[in-house]
This record gives C-alpha cells, sequence and structure tokens, in this order.
C-alpha cells in the first residue's frame, strides 16, 4: 500500500510540474553567442508575461502584455507566411530593442536599420515599428519593410507595384496592421540570427520574457 501511494505521489508531481511548464513557464538554455545576462544558464521563461499564448491556437492569448523595450524574449522564428504555425519553428533568445510603436532608423544606401539616429553612417530614415490598431503611412521610403512585414505576418495579400504598397488588389498609401511587432537583436554583431535576417518579429512568435 505505501509503495502504491509513492508511485501515485511521484506521478502527480511529474503531471503538476508538466503542467506548468506547458502553462506557466518553460526551461531554455542561453546560447554563448548571446549577450544576455545569463547567457550559458538555463532560464525561465514566463510564459504569461506577455498573455499566455493558446497551444490549439497560437494567434490567441489570455491577457496580453505588449513587450518593452530592454525586455528579454525567447521567440520562435518568425514565420514566412501566415499559413506557417508560429509556436512549430526554431526558438530562439533576443532583446527588444524597439517595441511596437517605437522608431527606428534605416539607411537608404544600405538597406540597414539601426536603433538610434546615425546621420554620421546614414540611419537618417524615421521608420515607426509597426503597432496594432494603428494606421501607418506608406511612402517610398518604408514601402519595402512594410510590405514584406504585410506578407511574411498579415492575413491580407500585399505587393509592391511600381514603387507603392498593394493590398487586396488595392494602391494603399496607409495601412493598419493586425499585429504588434518588435525589433529583437541578440546584441552580438557576429550573431546574426535576429531581426537584422528576418525583419520585425509579430507578437504572435513570442513565447515569454527570460527572468
Amino acid at each position: 500500500m505505501k509503495g502504491k501511494t509513492t508511485i501515485l505521489l511521484l506521478v502527480i508531481i511529474v503531471l503538476v510540474l508538466l503542467g506548468l511548464r506547458l502553462c506557466v513557464f518553460d526551461v531554455v538554455s542561453v546560447p554563448t553567442t548571446s549577450r544576455c545576462p545569463k547567457t550559458g544558464h538555463m532560464v525561465l521563461v514566463d510564459r504569461w508575461a506577455y498573455g499566455y499564448r493558446l497551444p490549439w491556437k497560437c494567434t490567441s492569448r489570455w491577457s496580453y502584455t505588449r513587450a518593452k523595450t530592454g525586455d528579454w524574449v525567447a521567440y520562435n522564428r518568425p514565420a514566412s507566411s501566415p499559413a506557417e504555425k508560429a509556436d512549430t519553428t526554431a526558438l530562439y533568445i533576443g532583446k527588444v530593442a524597439a517595441a511596437a510603436g517605437d522608431t527606428i532608423w534605416y539607411n537608404n544606401d544600405s538597406g540597414r536599420i539601426s536603433t538610434t539616429l546615425d546621420t554620421k553612417n546614414g540611419f537618417t530614415h524615421p521608420l515607426i515599428v509597426p503597432i496594432k490598431g494603428r494606421r501607418m503611412p506608406i511612402n517610398e521610403g518604408n514601402v519595402q519593410f512594410y510590405a514584406i512585414t504585410i506578407m511574411q505576418h498579415e492575413p491580407t495579400k500585399a505587393s509592391v507595384v511600381d514603387g507603392r504598397l498593394c493590398v487586396d488588389g488595392k494602391i494603399v498609401r496607409e495601412y493598419c496592421f493586425q499585429q504588434d511587432y518588435y525589433w529583437i537583436l541578440t546584441t552580438n554583431p557576429k550573431d546574426k540570427s535576429d531581426s537584422n535576417t528576418f525583419g520585425f518579429v509579430p507578437h504572435v512568435s513570442l513565447i515569454g520574457k527570460i527572468n
């Protein structure tokens, strides 16, 4: 009888721990290429920090909260198209260098992005990180950045025609994004597995905040 009780107790503990990992937190290893303060350690990821991503519908969340500039986050590599499930891609760790609504700067000649205004190196053109529900003006300078984001992550068809954004077959001068987005960096110049490679990260890709 005592043996059965012990086994039952162990089973309950395992189920509770599994439930906590699925619903409350996750455990990840911070790669040495990252400049996260906890590099090389196993860390807890708070799954509720930005709203709990429902396992049966990852586009929906309980207790939705935007990530903030400066947060270190665990996230899935942004899907390459709206048809790809956001919670099935590779896991990355990075720092939110610019949150939804923040302004970053791009260089017209190189196409590169800087999180600060840098006139000396040509980062002089402002680009607002897409924010959910806000109509963003589309112009020659930002059309390529926004068009790629819309095509990959927004539930609509978009293209660039003669330097102008075409949405669902119509040329538009503004677009209302349906998700919040972030510019996330590893903060290691040698590690480009971040927004420098795949652009804006949609909120749906966030797993949680690193504690």
